[in-house]
Formats: structure tokens, sequence, C-alpha cells
């Protein structure tokens, strides 16, 4: 968000820790908007409020949104590796800005998943998308490896919307998957998914494609999903 605290943006800018803020205005002329500024959890609005320290003007940064169609084989991840990172195709003053949190992707997707990955430097919008807690629906194209006949599709469907359990996998454990809504695709929406989907180039069989609708972002927890039910 555009709206800080005080002491957020002193210590964004390393003019001062959270603990000395408080002195800090004391002992400086600290104005917002023309007005002298005493109380560290002030809000300051970048969009809108002009900041001086001493009678020198401070720029107040805004925070970074980004939305990226995410290619396959490129990963998340800020760390070096063997595969392509997302953050490579992005300028660096966007990467690493000056006076703001490091951008980062909002969850992440798959090294072999294509689609809307979210960048932001906005620790708090992050949060709020991504914990469970607030219901965040994330829907998945998927393509499966197994021709699906009529009762295996609502099978699937009625396993999933009541919760389906999950083995564990590498360092996640086993979980109960919160109830996650499945649609299955017809003939006519096939041959538009093919057009954009790249996983779909090669597919042959109508009734592959699906929509999972899930509230949660457990590792690889689609591709496990579907595992459990043997596909």
């Amino acid at each position: 968000m555009d709206i800080q605290r005080l002491d957020e943006f002193f210590v964004k800018q390393n003019l001062s820790t959270y603990r000395r803020t408080r002195r800090f205005l004391q002992e400086h002329t600290v104005l917002v908007n023309g007005i002298r500024a005493l109380e560290a959890g002030m809000l300051l609005d970048a969009r809108t409020d002009m900041l001086s320290i001493d009678g020198i003007p401070h720029y107040l940064p805004r925070e970074i949104y980004i939305m990226m169609n995410k290619k396959q084989n490129t990963v998340c991840t800020t760390d070096k590796g063997w595969h392509e990172r997302i953050f490579e195709s992005i300028e660096e003053k966007y990467v690493n800005p000056k006076g703001l949190g490091k951008l980062h992707a909002v969850g992440r997707l798959d090294l072999d998943t294509e689609g809307l990955i979210l960048l932001t430097t906005d620790g708090k919008l992050s949060h709020r998308l991504t914990d469970p807690s607030t219901h965040i629906t994330k829907t998945y194209l998927v393509y499966l490896r197994d021709y699906c006949t009529k009762e295996k599709q609502e099978w699937y469907k009625h396993s999933f919307a009541e919760g389906i359990t999950v083995e564990q996998e590498k360092k996640s454990p086993s979980f109960t998957a919160k109830p996650a809504n499945l649609q299955w695709y017809d003939t006519e929406n096939f041959h538009t998914i093919k057009k954009y989907c790249t996983l779909a180039n090669n597919a042959s069989e109508e009734l592959s494609f699906c929509t999972l609708t899930i509230t949660e972002g457990k590792f690889h927890q689609v591709k496990r999903m579907f595992k459990a039910v043997g596909n």
C-alpha cells in the first residue's frame, strides 16, 4: 500500500530505528505537508504527502506492483540456480528499489507451470493474499495425463469438494485439502484452450482439461491433489 507509518519510512530509508524514532523527531525538524510531525505512528500517503527533514525534501517512494505472465521452465525464487528466474526479465530498479522492501513474488508457481504471478514490494498486501484465513481463490487450468470418463469426472469433483487427503512429499507433510471446486471443459472450450495454453499443444483428449479453484497454496498442491486420485 502507498500509505505507511512515519517510523516505517525512517527504517526503510536507514534514517532511524523503530525504537529511536521518537527521539529523531525531537532532534530534527520533520515536516509533513508543512506541519511539524511528532508522532512515530503518523501515516504518510506517498501519492499526496510532501515530507522534509531539516529543510531537505525527501521523496516518498510508492510501492511496486507487477503482473507477470510467467512462462514455463522459470522459477519464482530469487536464488540463483540451474533455471531462469522470473526476476531476470525485470529491470534492476524494480527488483531492488531504493527506499522500499525487496521485490518478491506473491506465492509461487511451479517450474513447469505458466500463468499469472504477482510481484510486489508491499509485504502487507502479499501477506493478505497468501494468508489461508483470507480465503483468496486461485484458479488453475489443469491438463491431465489420463483420459477421464464422465463417472470419473464426477468422482474427482466430489472428492475435491469434500476435501481430499494428500500424501507427504519431500519435506511437505501430508494434509487434508480444503474443499475445492473442480470444473470440466467440453469440446468447444478445449479448442479455445489449445490456442493459448502451451501445455495443450500436443493434447488430443477433449476431457483431459479442467479448472481447479483452491484457497490454499501448499507445496505442489494441485499436482498432489490429482496424484491422490491416481492421475
